[in-house]
């Protein structure tokens, strides 16, 4: 955290879909967090390695890297997840 007087820290609660059973984190983070970090702050806390994309959804609009469709390979050309 910065340490900037009169930050507000939000409690957010990180879960994941579709899965049982219900696998969620509770993260604190600082009013002036990024996207970028609270994206790499839930790669942390999850234990993942940044291997898919990802995206935010504010008040309609979407943040995050767009997918184009393409496949990932490796430097065989094999296809990657």
């Amino acid at each position: 955290m910065s340490g900037v007087a009169n930050s507000q820290v939000y409690q957010l609660k990180v879960s994941l879909r579709r899965i049982s059973p219900m696998i969620s984190r509770r993260l604190l983070v600082p009013e002036e967090m990024t996207l970028y970090a609270l994206h790499r702050t839930i790669q942390i806390a999850f234990g993942w390695e940044d291997c898919h994309l990802h995206a935010f959804k504010l008040h309609g609009r979407h943040y995050g890297r767009t997918w184009t469709g393409e496949r990932h390979r490796d430097a065989a050309g094999r296809e990657v997840a």
